[in-house]
């Protein structure tokens, strides 16, 4: 359990909400403590505070806790993941198999749910009795070319991403997006050069490949890291046609400027750019930041914008919003003050 340093630090930092069963606090991660037992969901440490560990996702700030010695609980698709970029196999991990699968751990049910964020993504709903609480980790309620979209839980406490919890954070239509990545890709190739996008390794890059493989019918060159996750995409029925830089043909296609690429590192992205390559980068970011330094940059994003989370709060009912993210504090005020629910901003 907790030490009395610790705990004494969570309240410091965070509001405690009390109900018969748990409360919820931040501290290096999300921390719901029940009487006699604790969870740490996506800690950013592998000093997890929890008896036991959830993890929503496979993206590197979601899986410090894959490294604790404590159990841990993720979707058998995350766990591939994970594997798939570090090389180590896990052996303390609980995989989640099926949609709403549901698993008893602390006294507490539990139940796994897709987050539309990116292939294995989870939300995880919380039960006792006749209480209820969700943690949403990354989410999106859009379908994608390659995921389908959440599905609001209703709940009585809703713990929410809000890393694009801003009301002026809205998204251009998804299609409208892919059109104007498929458009710029194409006026290059038939000028001659081709496109670097730079992308996470897990999700966006397997998206903009999807596209341009659909959209345009041409391979797309990418490098070792993006290799490693696409089998275990392709494992999941995905099909992709790709060069990989490591190979005689991805390298005469980086030398020759003959097909658009996604890499991950930025070893093999400034590479492409002393080959010629005009440098581009896909993110919601972009509503935000400028990225001067791109020749071109689109907001496609992997997570909800400030109408998708509305939308799921009005359909979860719950009676108290957490919010943790990028936006958290002013999401929870726009809440409070607009929807009439009581909610608290769970942060450093």
């Amino acid at each position: 359990m907790i030490g009395g340093k610790a705990y004494f630090s969570v309240f410091s930092y965070c509001f405690l909400a009390m109900n018969r069963w748990w409360s919820v606090f931040w501290f290096r991660g999300i921390l719901l403590l029940l009487e006699n037992f604790s969870f740490s969901i996506d800690p950013s440490s592998r000093i997890a505070e929890g008896d036991f560990i959830l993890i929503s996702h496979a993206h590197g700030d979601h899986i410090s806790g894959f490294k604790s010695s404590k159990p841990k609980l993720a979707s058998h698709i995350t766990i591939k993941l994970y594997e798939a970029q570090t090389g180590r196999k896990l052996i303390d991990a609980f995989p989640a198999f099926l949609s709403s699968q549901r698993f008893t751990v602390g006294g507490l049910d539990i139940e796994v749910h897709d987050s539309g964020h990116i292939l294995g993504s989870s939300q995880f709903l919380f039960l006792k009795h006749s209480s209820s609480l969700v943690y949403t980790g990354d989410l999106n309620l859009e379908e994608t070319i390659i995921t389908k979209p959440a599905k609001p839980i209703e709940c009585d406490e809703l713990i929410i991403d809000s890393t694009y919890g801003h009301w002026d954070l809205v998204f251009p239509k998804r299609d409208d997006v892919y059109a104007d990545i498929v458009n710029w890709v194409e006026s290059l190739l038939s000028s001659g050069r081709a496109p670097v996008f730079i992308a996470y390794s897990i999700g966006k890059a397997q998206e903009l490949i999807a596209l341009l493989n659909e959209w345009l019918d041409v391979k797309v060159l990418i490098d070792d890291k993006i290799r490693k996750v696409n089998r275990v995409y392709e494992a999941c029925g995905f099909k992709f046609n790709c060069v990989n830089l490591s190979t005689k043909e991805g390298w005469e296609a980086l030398k020759s400027n003959s097909l658009p690429a996604v890499f991950s590192s930025r070893e093999s992205f400034k590479l492409a750019e002393k080959h010629g390559f005009l440098k581009a980068i896909a993110t919601g970011w972009t509503l935000i930041y400028p990225y001067r330094n791109f020749h071109a940059c689109f907001p496609l994003s992997n997570h909800a914008d400030f109408p998708q989370l509305i939308n799921y709060i009005e359909e979860a009912k719950p009676k108290i919003v957490y919010t943790f993210g990028y936006h958290a504090k002013r999401f929870a005020r726009w809440i409070k003050r607009n929807m009439g629910i009581e909610s608290v901003a769970l942060v450093d």
